[in-house]
């Protein structure tokens, strides 16, 4: 199974891929946050009170559903481990004038039991008319649960993405403001790092700090790790600085390699399990368009076996063409998402 788009974009579809040329919608979850637990089921949020949350289990084979957990507090979307040992989530702030001119976000850690604030930032206030829009939210707990990441590059008065401890609840380090996205490797504490164009991606462990990757560029929209965690794929421009090109990319962290998946207008590329990614194909966008960037997606979608580099389009049953499910957000919903097993 793979799941399909993360909490911020407010829909998530869940798709069988055990073709993933001819692959199947199974269900769309929407306004809450839900990762993969075992081969067939899935666990998501399903706040009842001011202070419960029950953890739902949902069986896809029987329809059955079980509670699994809860949390004491109200909460839709977060960051959570499968034994629920730890969880990360936010709060909208109210705007004021002194500290807050646009509003900010309050992001709350609940470990050994107790939950508390841990820290505020500031909205920033800004616009992208482009083909990818600003940053998403960080929010994200390591798979060790002994670090959260959190923040948002939203424009100007955006604070930098932050670094917390779970153990004593310190702020470990505040990242460069070039610094837009993170993202945990599939297991530890190594937390990948996305900057601003050019920008190489970079990671951090708290052994080392922040250090380089060999052969690595720019991880520029939406990357994601395969299931293995043995490679990313993103989306890139060719030219960094001239948003006219875009390719889809993969990195081999063992071989420390990047490799250009196909020289075509493609984008949004995103594993769906190992060895096969779907991407989005491109056209230029035309003067009656009116799009936000040089390109825009064409409605096609394609699958590659990187074992082979061979293409080809997806065949989508009536209905489960995933740029009819996200309502509102189009393609936004084209993300990856908790696809893996959580335990």
């Amino acid at each position: 199974m793979f799941l399909m788009g993360e909490a911020w974009t407010t829909v998530q579809v869940l798709y069988d891929v055990t073709d993933p040329v001819r692959p199947r919608l199974l269900c769309k979850i929407a306004n809450t946050s839900a990762h993969l637990f075992t081969g067939d089921t899935f666990e998501y949020l399903k706040p009842v009170s001011a202070t419960e949350t029950d953890v739902m289990l949902h069986a896809l084979g029987s329809g059955n559903e079980s509670h699994a957990g809860k949390f004491p507090f109200y909460v839709t979307t977060g960051s959570w481990l499968a034994d629920q040992t730890v969880m990360a989530y936010t709060m909208p702030q109210a705007p004021d004038n002194a500290n807050f001119p646009a509003g900010g976000t309050q992001v709350w850690l609940y470990a050994q039991r107790r939950t508390a604030l841990l820290y505020t930032y500031r909205t920033g206030i800004g616009d992208c008319i482009c083909r990818f829009g600003l940053p998403p939210p960080v929010l994200a707990v390591s798979p060790d649960g002994q670090y959260v990441v959190a923040g948002w590059i939203a424009g100007k008065g955006s604070e930098p993405l932050a670094l917390y401890r779970v153990s004593d609840r310190a702020r470990v380090t505040s990242f460069d403001p070039s610094v837009t996205g993170a993202f945990w490797d599939r297991t530890g504490h190594r937390l990948f790092l996305v900057s601003f164009a050019p920008t190489a991606a970079q990671s951090w462990t708290p052994e080392t700090g922040v250090s380089g990757l060999t052969g690595a560029a720019a991880w520029s929209y939406l990357a994601g790790m395969s299931p293995n965690g043995g490679q990313v794929a993103y989306t890139a421009y060719v030219d960094p600085n001239n948003a006219i090109d875009p390719h889809i990319y993969a990195y081999d962290l063992k071989a420390g390699s990047t490799r250009l998946l196909v020289d075509q207008l493609r984008t949004q590329v995103l594993f769906v399990k190992d060895g096969w990614v779907w991407s989005l194909d491109e056209r230029p966008c035309l003067p009656a368009d009116q799009c936000p960037g040089a390109t825009t997606p064409t409605g096609r979608v394609y699958a590659m076996d990187l074992s082979t580099g061979a293409e080809r389009e997806i065949t989508w049953g009536f209905g489960d063409d995933p740029h009819g499910q996200a309502g509102i957000y189009g393609w936004g919903v084209f993300a990856p998402g908790e696809f893996w097993p959580a335990t």
